[in-house]
């Protein structure tokens, strides 16, 4: 990445980081663009290439008078701003949205199941998963990294396989906060035991085609982790 580049990049997560953190809030005009140049100690086009990125994503409006307002970023705002306020926010608003994310991880995963037993779609494809979950389980060294890896793998191909395109797509969008939600639910190792032990039970009822007890099964496993990640 060049110079120019890595610039812009800091100017964008400082100015959404306030925009997020409310040291900037709807209908603050940001500095003309000049002043924010000097502001960062950079050229106009870095602070050009900022706004404009800044205002794709939502965060701010480019108004024909000349000036740039903040935004209401949550009713204007890209999915990507999801992924902002995880990694750059602090307290409440962090909290809410990873609760909400989670709500849309159950509900995916809940209707792929539903969709998997109701039109009988193959399920190989999580079976191979869960066999490589049983073979990292019974090796004497397990690397925490693969042990997240395959579980993540397996909670996406539950989705994957249901073959609801724009539910896997908004699932997909989630993907990077679903894996650093993943590593604080692996607090330990022997956690795993437990959820290969619900992978497996979940493969047996879709192979019954018992909607029922696969729903409440995965309802429970997704709430559990949930109330982890949540604790703190």
């Amino acid at each position: 990445m060049s110079k120019a580049n890595n610039k812009t990049l800091e100017v964008v997560k400082d100015i959404q980081r306030k925009i997020i953190n409310k040291e900037l809030n709807p209908k603050d005009r940001l500095l003309p663009l000049r002043e924010l140049a000097l502001e960062y100690n950079t050229s106009r086009s870095v602070i050009n290439s900022a706004i404009h990125i800044l205002s794709t994503k939502g965060y701010l409006n480019v108004n024909p008078r000349h000036y740039v307002e903040v935004n209401d970023y949550l009713y204007t705002g890209t999915l990507d701003i999801v992924k902002d306020i995880y990694f750059e926010s602090i307290g409440a608003l962090k909290t809410k949205t990873i609760k909400e994310v989670l709500d849309i991880r159950l509900f995916a995963e809940t209707d792929a199941i539903r969709q998997i037993i109701d039109h009988d779609l193959p399920i190989n494809h999580l079976q191979d998963i869960l066999e490589e979950e049983k073979a990292l389980i019974n090796h004497p060294i397990k690397d925490i990294n693969q042990i997240i890896d395959l579980d993540c793998k397996f909670h996406e191909t539950l989705v994957k396989v249901s073959e609801h395109s724009v539910l896997l797509l908004l699932y997909m969008s989630f993907k990077e906060i679903e894996v650093d939600l993943v590593k604080e639910f692996y607090n330990s190792k022997e956690m795993f035991n437990t959820v290969i032990k619900s992978h497996e039970k979940l493969v047996n009822y879709l192979n019954q085609k018992d909607k029922q007890k696969a729903i409440e099964l995965w309802t429970e496993l997704l709430k559990q982790g949930e109330t982890i990640v949540l604790r703190d």
